[in-house]
């Protein structure tokens, strides 16, 4: 079983998805004393509210969509995961990822 652990002098915060909420959080952790990791199972980023002009030929896909890294790009505490998150065990603090590995959240 595989374990990244938090350094010792900052807390590890994991964000589960990278959406409006998960790059939001992302962004008000960018300056603060936290190892923060974004765990996502697509490598882009999705404004889905433009969805229906891509589907009409209004806009391109590249348009409404983008890299999470290049979004993150930049803020030295932070890091990116493309996986599946499976479970999230709060008492041992670990998010669970496929197959029978965990990240350790402190």
């Amino acid at each position: 079983m595989a374990k990244a652990k938090a350094t010792e002098r900052n807390p590890h915060v994991v964000i589960v998805g990278a959406g409006f909420g998960g790059l939001s959080a992302a962004k008000a952790l960018a300056s603060k004393p936290f190892e923060v990791t974004v765990i996502d199972r697509h490598n882009y980023h999705l404004f889905q509210p433009l969805l229906y002009q891509v589907a009409t030929a209004g806009l391109s896909p590249a348009d409404i969509a983008a890299p999470i890294r290049s979004i993150v790009r930049g803020r030295s505490n932070q890091t990116v995961m493309l996986e599946t998150v499976t479970s999230v065990d709060v008492a041992a603090s670990e998010v669970d990822l496929p197959p029978g590995s965990s990240l350790a959240v402190m």
